[in-house]
């Protein structure tokens, strides 16, 4: 029964991180502390350098903090914080569950 819970993507009620990769230097805590408005430089020196960036069609960047598949014995749901920027300001904080 366990077997079949942790390889159906489900939200870990004990451990929500356990299949969350973080950035080096992250935390919640810091995370929590990001507004719309800072520069990249200050988010930059709270949470340190992002796991991956990607830059969109329409002129935002997507700093990722977390990625999936930290787990290697099961396929849990993940926690995506994710920070998007206009111009080097941040306009957008996103913090949620991945099912994927």
């Amino acid at each position: 029964l366990f077997w079949g819970y942790a390889h159906m993507e489900a939200y870990c009620f004990f451990y929500p991180g356990i299949d969350t990769q973080y950035a080096p230097g992250f935390s919640e805590s810091a995370f929590s502390q990001v507004t719309t408005g800072m520069s990249a430089q200050v988010v930059q020196q709270k949470l340190g350098a992002p796991l991956h960036t990607h830059d969109t069609r329409d002129g935002k960047q997507w700093w990722g903090y977390t990625s999936d598949a930290k787990c290697k014995w099961g396929d849990w749901a993940w926690l995506g914080r994710y920070i998007i920027f206009r111009d080097g300001t941040v306009v957008e904080v996103v913090k949620r569950v991945y099912y994927d």
